[in-house]
């Protein structure tokens, strides 16, 4: 059971809505840096495939794959891991107190989804590390095993996210969390329809070499990509009163914690 902490001093106070919002813009703005500075200096080695045929839109893959974009790329993922990651925590525990919220038949298997959802994010976070530090240039098999990873976990954590909102929801629910439900579930849908838009282009690519095919195929992967921020993004709705707090507790919740551990 949690038990709030009475604190001396707080030596350190931070909104996790801000941290949101940095964990966020990090890639985004990475990502905008690598597409025009790509499309600018580098255009034709971008946008030259294996099938040497005419291409307008460079895949993420390789506008963070070459020099020195990939150093501006990596860079930015490394630092909003570390946030990611205690993000994923937080909201598993968002959701973990909301199962009060859930019909009491139906609690195990909200549970359940809670705790695969919380892996499953986890999992995403540490699948873009990989694609990101093991380039398709550098060594593409492996490069398209982790990004197939990637895309399964994503979907994954999203659809669960979607389905512990619904469940979880209170009886009277605040504008702000209707607007992050429907929001959600809208780029979730945003994300199937291209996701199978650009499995179709990749297929045309890699099997007929199509001409263009594998630009359309990196505009559905750019699509994908700012709606799967875009969907992370909605936690600043769900943990807007939420922060990070550091500091000294009082010397009464020092002693109950003391007595609570020689009891346990």
């Amino acid at each position: 059971m949690d038990v709030p902490i009475e604190l001396e001093q707080t030596l350190f106070r931070f909104s996790l809505q801000k941290l949101c919002i940095y964990t966020v813009s990090l890639p985004l703005i990475a990502m905008i840096f690598c597409f025009v500075t790509s499309m600018l200096f580098n255009f034709t080695l971008v946008n030259t495939t294996i099938c040497k045929v005419y291409n307008f839109c460079p895949s993420v893959s390789a506008i963070t794959g070459v020099s020195p974009q990939r150093y501006i790329w990596r860079i930015c993922v490394a630092l909003h891991c570390a946030p990611r990651l205690l993000l994923a925590s937080v909201y598993h525990k968002h959701f973990v107190h909301r199962v009060t919220n859930v019909n009491p038949g139906e609690r195990a298997k909200y549970d359940k989804i809670v705790k695969w959802n919380y892996w499953f994010n986890v999992l995403e976070i540490m699948s873009l590390v990989g694609v990101t530090y093991i380039s398709n240039r550098e060594n593409y098999p492996v490069h398209e095993k982790i990004f197939i990873v990637f895309m399964f976990a994503s979907v994954a954590y999203m659809l669960g996210t979607c389905i512990a909102s619904y469940k979880g929801r209170p009886k009277e629910m605040t504008d702000m969390e209707r607007k992050s439900m429907k929001v959600k579930i809208f780029l979730f849908a945003i994300i199937i329809v291209f996701s199978g838009g650009m499995m179709h282009f990749f297929y045309k690519h890699r099997v007929y070499c199509v001409e263009m095919a594998f630009s359309w195929f990196s505009l559905c992967e750019y699509v994908i990509c700012f709606a799967n921020m875009a969907f992370h993004a909605t936690i600043v709705w769900d943990l807007k009163d939420q922060e990070i707090v550091i500091g000294l507790p009082s010397k009464k919740t020092a002693v109950n914690h003391i007595k609570d551990h020689k009891e346990d």
